[in-house]
């Protein structure tokens, strides 16, 4: 009998290359100031479906969802934030600092067509800090990121900024992005179609190459963003540009999940093709 594709073994011959880029990442981590966290490897349905959104790729296609025996509905982890904030919240973590800095090393699961560089079951480092709304803290985990990866090896990696503004000036350019969508409808991919009713903006995100074409002549989000948002963005901008970390903005970038807000972020390999994110994530 095999196993499950899409789940590969981790041999022996293997494992010892994990082990050192786990110690890498702990050492680089512990540096920063960030405290491991380790959640369950599943959670109950509804807080993968209220944190991450109805409308996203994630909780439409790609859960493995079932029922327990008492006939709970629960879900093998996804991603890590939600399951890091539901404990951050449960046990009170706020309470003991103005700032909670958090890491997370684990599999994750999700149902896609295994292909190159996507599996079914897949190991991320994750962290989060949580607590200050200013922008130092949107440049630190930026150069966290950055550093974890030249001290993994890893080189000709290209930094991508963006923005993707806050409730107060994102529903305006939604607006002006689904009436801009709305009239290539026709050129949008069956997802995108969907996409459109629910998340819209996941449509700059496909990589159909009808609706790479349609994005390509989206209207920016920058002209939308409001003076808070501007500033924060410039502010984490101009604090990366004093580290000496090079980034290029990308007005395309957008996250997939619901609860992103402002910066937005991926490390790139463009030597890797069409799926060339090494890692990502934002605010």
């Amino acid at each position: 009998m095999k196993g499950v594709r899409g789940a590969p073994d981790i041999l022996p011959e293997e494992s010892g290359k994990w082990q050192a880029l786990e110690i890498v990442a702990r050492d680089v981590l512990d540096r920063y100031g960030y405290s491991e966290i380790r959640t369950p490897a599943f959670e109950r349905t509804e807080l993968f479906v209220r944190g991450i959104g109805e409308g996203t790729d994630i909780v439409e296609k790609e859960m493995y969802t079932f029922e327990d025996r008492g006939g709970e509905s629960l879900t093998l982890r996804p991603e890590a934030t939600a399951s890091l904030m539901r404990a951050y919240v449960e046990h009170s973590l706020g309470a003991k600092s103005s700032l909670v800095k958090l890491y997370l090393i684990g599999p994750m699961f999700r149902h896609e067509r295994p292909q190159s560089g996507r599996f079914r079951q897949f190991h991320q480092v994750d962290v989060e800090a949580v607590g200050s709304p200013g922008p130092a803290v949107d440049a630190e985990v930026v150069a966290l990121l950055h550093h974890l990866l030249e001290a993994w090896g890893l080189r000709g990696i290209q930094l991508h900024l963006n923005s993707i503004g806050d409730p107060a000036c994102r529903p305006a350019y939604r607006q002006a992005f689904v009436a801009y969508a709305e009239a290539r409808r026709s050129a949008l991919c069956p997802d995108c179609h969907v996409r459109l009713t629910k998340n819209p903006l996941r449509i700059l995100d496909c990589k159909v190459p009808s609706c790479q074409q349609v994005a390509a002549g989206a209207p920016t989000i920058s002209a939308y963003l409001c003076e808070p948002c501007r500033d924060h963005f410039a502010a984490v901008r101009s604090m990366l540009d004093g580290l000496k970390i090079e980034h290029a903005v990308n007005e395309r970038l957008v996250r997939g999940l619901d609860y992103y807000t402002r910066t937005t972020f991926e490390f790139l390999n463009p030597a890797l093709g069409s799926q060339n994110a090494v890692a990502g994530g934002g605010r």
